[in-house]
């Protein structure tokens, strides 16, 4: 009997220590796919933080990511003071319209400050939506890791996207690409820029991503603390002419300082 105590002790030690490493998520319960919640369709159910952003004029414009119940992660570039966006969400056929997906207004979109088209840096933006969004297993958000001391190093991602076609059409299914980090030097000499302090280039043996995954999310799979989810590392940001070598990646970590404060901005401010 004196023992007793122990299981219980054990159990609520567990509990804290799960509740901690959540807690350094911008959501919770992030990072689970499809497959992890209910084993559905790979092909349907596997990237649910998937943002498909489109004009009033229905047609495509960027990738995102969904990374809080209010907010969708994207590229700087996809966002112009004269353009309305919507976001769908739990879309992964273009063709579609399919009752696991819905749309969301965006009330709010931000641009890094610091954002320069010609240079190509500090490519970053976050979308306001209208409503919160209920997750279920066709939406549901990705990781971002708050605390960038914190963030595991990989150098292999999966990046999911829209891709432009070879005649410059949208692919109606969403597609998959397995890319791996690029040393530096190298990129510069593919691009003739040096990369600044939030950025990387990655590429795949056939080349690298498209124009048509612009502000999408390169994740992987990683064990924070004891808990398996999948974090985002990148936001696809530019790539070569033909979409031929080592493309440019916005790093997440580097600017989670800016969306923290920027989502803070955002839940207070009414426009």
């Amino acid at each position: 009997m004196r023992c007793s105590w122990i299981p219980i002790f054990v159990s609520f030690v567990g509990l804290l220590l799960r509740k901690e490493a959540l807690a350094q998520f911008l959501e919770p319960e992030c990072g689970l796919s499809g497959m992890d919640i209910g084993g559905l369709d790979f092909r349907h159910e596997a990237y649910p933080w998937m943002a498909y952003l489109y004009d009033h004029e229905n047609e495509f414009v960027c990738d995102g990511s969904l990374i809080h119940k209010r907010f969708v992660l994207t590229a700087a570039h996809c966002i112009s003071s004269f353009v309305d966006l919507s976001v769908r969400l739990g879309k992964h056929y273009t063709a579609s319209r399919a009752e696991s997906s819905t749309v969301y207004n965006v009330t709010l979109a931000i641009r890094n400050r610091l954002y320069s088209k010609a240079e190509h840096v500090h490519d970053i933006g976050l979308l306001r939506l209208d409503r919160e969004v209920v997750f279920n297993a066709y939406i549901r958000p990705v990781c971002v890791i708050k605390n960038r001391r914190r963030v595991p190093h990989v150098n292999t991602y999966t990046t999911t996207g829209w891709d432009r076609t070879e005649n410059s059409r949208i692919s109606s299914v969403l597609k998959v690409v397995q890319l791996t980090e690029v040393d530096p030097n190298a990129c510069t000499e593919y691009s003739r820029r040096r990369l600044n302090f939030g950025q990387f280039c990655a590429s795949n043996s056939t080349g690298d991503t498209c124009s048509g995954d612009s502000g999408g999310p390169l994740v992987q799979i990683v064990n924070v603390d004891g808990t398996w989810r999948y974090v985002q590392f990148g936001i696809v940001s530019y790539g070569m002419q033909r979409c031929m070598g080592p493309g440019v990646y916005v790093r997440v970590h580097s600017y989670v300082d800016w969306i923290l404060d920027k989502m803070q901005f955002a839940l207070t401010y009414k426009n």
